[in-house]
């Protein structure tokens, strides 16, 4: 499945990078000002991506020109913004941390010997874990750190409310 994301979904759009899914951001873009919504609308239609918006006039737009759309009304709770999409699209959203991308840059992470990482992250962090992964577009590593804890739980949370 691919997305692409207006400015005002950062966060949602990391953990869909995160959870695997081909997302682009528009504030990671190049973009004249005030051209955001029609370079939302040429993406979605061109690459067949799902736009993601909580501007309930680019999403009467996009359903207007065929394109598929969900209006993201919830605001708080990751796992809940997660089912909403989910619902809203034809199947399941299948959340795997195992293909994730790059929170960053939506590159593809791939797993990285922690062997060749030394210098570039803490001694510390090295010592205290054993999985590791870079990005193939910018390079920043990964490891799963004192956040991961909240990301399982997260997908766990979104898990149980998709039932």
């Amino acid at each position: 499945m691919k997305f692409v994301s207006d400015g005002m979904l950062g966060k949602l759009t990391r953990w869909l990078r995160l959870a695997g899914e081909d997302v682009i951001y528009v504030n990671d873009c190049s973009i004249s000002s005030g051209g955001e919504d029609e370079f939302l609308l040429d993406l979605a239609e061109k690459d067949s991506r799902i736009l993601l918006t909580r501007d309930l006039d680019l999403h009467r737009r996009a359903i207007k020109n065929n394109i598929k759309s969900v209006l993201v009304e919830e605001t708080e709770d990751m796992a809940r913004q997660l089912l909403e999409i989910s619902k809203s699209i034809d199947g399941d959203l299948e959340i795997s941390l195992r293909n994730s991308r790059c929170p960053v840059c939506n590159g593809k992470l791939k797993p990285e010997d922690k062997s060749r990482i030394s210098g570039e992250v803490p001694e510390a962090v090295i010592e205290k874990n054993e999985k590791f992964w870079r990005c193939g577009v910018c390079n920043k590593i990964y490891w799963p750190g004192s956040h991961w804890k909240k990301i399982t739980e997260t997908v766990e949370r979104y898990e149980d409310l998709r039932g």
